[in-house]
């Protein structure tokens, strides 16, 4: 995997090959590039194909352009906060599994952030295997969640249904 440093927009630029999410595609939004890069590599370790965002507006462009499997926010960004983030993302990407990773824990903030349908309020720091095992809970629960809203809908009718044939 190839990281580069972007300093002029102290993000960083990833890429990736196939083999780096098998375990789930995961958009990590925080503006601490060295905490990221940390949180980066503990869930590449794991499997997750991860990139990390350090602008809440730019993740956002990112959910409504491609799919992940989940959403880690920080909650203290620049510009838009993480729990403004959750409750858009919500809109853009209803089903996406977030969860709030941070430093500033308060009860206000967790409460917050479950209303805004964070699944998981982690505080910083959290140890690697509990950040890969409740990555791989989320994002297991929320692909179960999506199959079952599938698995709900009504199915398409094929053109034979809706065609009469003429003998």
């Amino acid at each position: 995997m190839l990281i580069k440093l972007n300093m002029a927009n102290r993000g960083f630029i990833v890429a990736r090959d196939a083999t780096d999410d098998q375990r789930g595609r995961v958009l990590l939004v925080d503006d601490d590039p060295v905490y990221g890069e940390f949180v980066r590599r503990v869930l590449s370790s794991g499997g997750f194909g991860v990139v990390h965002e350090p602008d809440a507006e730019r993740a956002l462009a990112r959910v409504h352009a491609e799919e992940w499997d989940l959403l880690i926010t920080d909650i203290l960004l620049p510009g838009m906060s993480g729990l403004e983030l959750l409750e858009r993302v919500r809109e853009a990407a209803p089903g996406l599994p977030a969860a709030v990773l941070t430093g500033h824990a308060s009860v206000d903030y967790a409460v917050t952030a479950r209303r805004g349908a964070a699944a998981e309020f982690l505080h910083k720091p959290v140890g690697r295997a509990d950040l890969i095992a409740k990555a791989a809970e989320l994002v297991e629960a929320g692909r179960a969640a999506r199959e079952e809203h599938r698995e709900a809908l009504p199915r398409p009718r094929s053109s034979s249904d809706s065609v009469s044939r003429i003998t």
